[in-house]
């Protein structure tokens, strides 16, 4: 009986740490990920308050260089959170997205050819017990040629 409750004590305080580390994370992460591919719908079913033409507005490709047309195949980014913050109704992410791309005109599906920083600073909310976007900042910090091998 003691072995039972402490499984389920354990049980509920891992949950409850994932849900304060890493739900938001995630939810980010798949959120930036809609935005760089342009899929601003799917984004906006991630947030409280943003729609698609909002979102549109803050888009990755958007900010990166020439635009839309300078992008013949994007990877999968590359992401890493500088801080969290909780706040009195969610969390505060300062995050940095690396999108890894080819422009057109160079074809390689073994490695990109280029890559381009992004400084994300994100507001998330729980609305009706989901991690919600409420506010988003997209900024290019840098873009560049990946280093030679």
């Amino acid at each position: 009986m003691v072995l039972a409750l402490v499984l389920v004590a354990a049980a509920i305080i891992g949950y409850r740490y994932y849900e304060t580390a890493y739900a938001p994370e995630r939810v980010y992460k798949a959120f930036a990920e809609d935005i760089l591919h342009q899929r601003y719908t799917e984004a906006a079913k991630k947030c409280d308050g943003l729609t698609a033409d909002d979102l549109g507005k803050l888009g990755s490709q958007e900010r990166i260089g020439a635009g839309p047309p300078m992008f013949q195949t994007l990877f999968p980014s590359r992401f890493r959170i500088d801080s969290r913050e909780t706040t009195a109704d969610g969390m505060l992410l300062h995050a940095v997205q690396t999108v890894l791309f080819n422009p057109v005109g160079v074809e390689s599906a073994i490695r990109p050819a280029m890559y381009a920083t992004l400084n994300q600073t994100v507001i998330l909310r729980k609305v009706g017990g989901d991690w919600r976007i409420v506010a988003f900042d997209n900024r290019l910090d840098k873009l560049d040629q990946m280093p030679k091998p």
